[in-house]
């Protein structure tokens, strides 16, 4: 019985250790490059975002709002960054798994949570 209680416990802290895990620069690369990305963002409610192999970024909220910038992948702290187009300021975020298999998107600097990511299609999906 103890031997199983402890393999029990050993399984769900090597699962749990994957959520709220950040994603690695070359994570990164792989999950936003031509990929648009459904969820809800803390401000602008649901939307979609495509992140193009080019560097623009589109995205478009259901309240009817659009953005277009620019993305990159900082490879130093392993955040995404991008820069709207009427904004004059670079915004530069983790992205953390979570335990159900969706992707949070978290503030660089205080580490709230600004996007909850609930599905990725590849393509420009707009």
């Amino acid at each position: 019985m103890k031997k199983t209680v402890c393999a029990v416990a050993t399984m769900l802290s090597v699962c749990s250790a994957h959520a709220g895990e950040r994603l690695s620069s070359e994570e990164l690369k792989a999950f936003y490059t031509d990929t648009t990305i459904s969820g809800v963002h803390h401000k602008l409610g649901p939307g979609k975002t495509y992140f193009g192999a080019d560097g623009l970024v589109q995205s478009k909220s259901d309240n009817g709002k659009e953005r277009i910038g620019k993305w990159w992948i900082d490879e130093s702290s392993s955040k995404r960054c991008l820069r709207w187009n009427h904004k004059n300021k670079e915004f530069c975020h983790y992205t953390e798994r979570n335990e159900d298999g969706t992707h949070t998107l978290v503030h660089g600097k205080n580490g709230k949570r600004l996007v909850e990511i609930n599905s990725t299609q590849q393509g420009n999906q707009l």
